[in-house]
């Protein structure tokens, strides 16, 4: 042990080496392990990812901004491609991209931290951002909003690199601030709540200009990195400018579909007086804060609904936390985090839905947060080491003990709990996509009749795991043809799809098609859908 000792006093980078491999790896094993089948179902929102991927293969499109989802930036459909062409068109191969994207934030989380914090910070920081139900959530979904925050950290970690590098090399430090640059523009391309992120980044470096390089010499350098940054930004940022110049883009037109989400623009709001107002204010608020604090509704986006964003250990460790925070503000680490976890959720405060999704980007930095009361417990116990071995045995023991507890209620949250639960089941489509790997199979030429209210065979998890399905609906939510068993063309194998609410229409299918082969098709012991396959009849 103690020639273990040693050799890291000798050689610091590989202690920092070993404590990132090690929270990286149980990251790595969280955010990949059953990722194609946690969740099993895929969201329309992933389904449209993929079906981008495939129009751009298809030359279909070729654009910085598409109008999926109601309009995203279009980075993560070319992100996903080699995924894709590597392990083909599965769900695993959607959301690998993003959930390395997702995990890539725990070990720049480290390198953020020590850039001006020691590795007990660091470790702990990254530790709870590993184990953060949060950010593990999104971080196994194929959903963009995961990779600002990723982006963010990056932006940050060149601009402290820049700023620790002036007094040995300035021209070295200037190269840190061209990658800032890179990463600001870089982030454009990834989700449309990313500017409030620049919005964070610009306060932190507005409050460092006034506190530390406001004078003389020191202004002239920063000014001059600044703008570098900047100008590198505007340069990688110049395609998504093409968007914003155009009133007829797909940005626009998100714009415009997007533009009721938030509470204020409701007609209830509208109808209010200033009590009213106010009074609805309040609420959304409220429902804001027990979403990520006490508050385990079902959220209809995303399908949480076992438990809030937050652990109560990881509650009241931001509460304390936040207070280290402002003490140590002169610490550039601990000015950013605060910038980002009070600036970043604010769009998503007075918005209906996407509560939790939205603001994902802050999880990095609150975590950083809830780290800092936990760090300043480590640290006691080495000082108390030799002379009160009581108080750190008692010290020690409480962070491992605190530590421990949000690792396993994150682990057991969403392995267990979130995975066994109904409602993610049903946000997750989990029988569309039984439905449509099923399809996938059936031979050429193939013609299906879907009868489901789920959803209709254009839909975007059947076109993504089912391309080339051809078929109509048969079901009173999707067509006019409501319940019909007859087949127009018997010359093609037809397959009768029934679903949710229409599998009591078996028995009127096979008297009409006596000669058909009943499947009913499961996942892990729950009924799917039950398939009727009528084979072709010779002319």
């Amino acid at each position: 042990m103690q020639r273990i000792r040693g050799y890291y006093a000798d050689h610091p980078l590989a202690a920092d080496l070993t404590l990132l491999a090690i929270v990286t790896i149980a990251a790595a094993i969280l955010r990949l392990i059953m990722l194609g089948e946690l969740p099993y179902g895929v969201h329309p929102d992933e389904a449209q990812l993929a079906t981008d991927g495939r129009k751009i293969l298809d030359g279909e499109l070729w654009t910085v901004y598409t109008r999926a989802v109601l309009g995203q930036p279009a980075g993560h459909a070319y992100l996903t491609l080699p995924s894709f062409l590597l392990f083909g068109w599965t769900p695993f191969a959607m959301r690998l991209p993003l959930a390395l994207v997702g995990l890539a934030a725990v070990p720049l989380l480290y390198v953020f931290v020590r850039q001006a914090y020691g590795r007990t910070e660091a470790f702990l920081a990254a530790t709870l951002l590993a184990f953060s139900y949060w950010h593990l959530l999104y971080s196994r979904v194929a959903h963009w909003s995961i990779s600002y925050g990723t982006i963010t950290l990056a932006v940050l970690i060149c601009i402290l690199r820049g700023m620790n590098t002036r007094e040995g090399d300035r021209y070295h430090g200037r190269r840190w601030f061209i990658a800032a640059g890179f990463f600001l523009g870089l982030g454009t391309y990834t989700y449309n709540l990313y500017p409030v992120a620049v919005v964070a980044i610009a306060v932190f470096l507005a409050i460092t200009t006034l506190t530390t390089y406001r004078r003389g010499d020191d202004f002239r350098w920063w000014r001059g990195s600044l703008l570098t940054t900047a100008a590198v930004a505007v340069v990688v940022f110049a395609p998504m400018l093409t968007q914003l110049l155009d009133r007829d883009s797909a940005y626009w037109w998100h714009v415009e579909n997007y533009s009721e989400v938030g509470v204020w623009r409701t007609e209830e709001f509208k109808d209010e007086d200033a009590l009213g107002k106010a009074d609805l204010i309040a609420r959304q608020v409220e429902t804001f804060a027990g979403a990520y604090a006490w508050d385990a509704s079902e959220d209809i986006v995303d399908g949480n609904g076992v438990r809030p964003m937050f652990d109560p250990a990881t509650v009241i460790l931001l509460l304390i936390g936040v207070g280290f925070a402002i003490r140590q503000r002169r610490n550039p680490v601990a000015l950013a985090a605060l910038c980002c976890v009070i600036i970043i959720p604010l769009p998503a405060v007075l918005q209906q839905g996407s509560i939790m999704r939205q603001p994902v980007a802050a999880a990095p930095f609150a975590m950083l947060i809830a780290a800092l009361p936990l760090a300043a417990m480590w640290r006691t116990a080495r000082r108390a080491w030799h002379e009160r071995r009581d108080v750190a045995v008692i010290s020690g023991a409480a962070v491992v003990v605190m530590v421990a507890i949000i690792s396993a209620t994150t682990v057991y949250d969403y392995f267990w709990t979130w995975r066994k639960a109904d409602w993610p089941r049903f946000i997750y489509h989990e029988e569309v996509r039984t439905s449509a790997e099923y399809m996938d199979t059936l031979p050429d030429g193939a013609y299906v009749l879907l009868y489901s209210w789920r959803a209709p065979i254009n839909q975007e998890i059947y076109r993504f795991l089912a391309p080339d399905v051809e078929g109509e609906d048969r079901s009173a939510d999707f067509s006019d043809r409501n319940r019909v068993v007859t087949i127009d063309d018997p010359t093609r194998p037809t397959v009768f799809v029934l679903m949710d609410d229409y599998v009591d229409m078996l028995p009127a299918i096979e008297a009409a098609h006596p000669n058909a082969t009943v499947r009913t098709i499961k996942h892990n012991g729950r009924m799917h859908l039950i398939a009727i396959e009528v084979p072709a009849q010779t002319p």
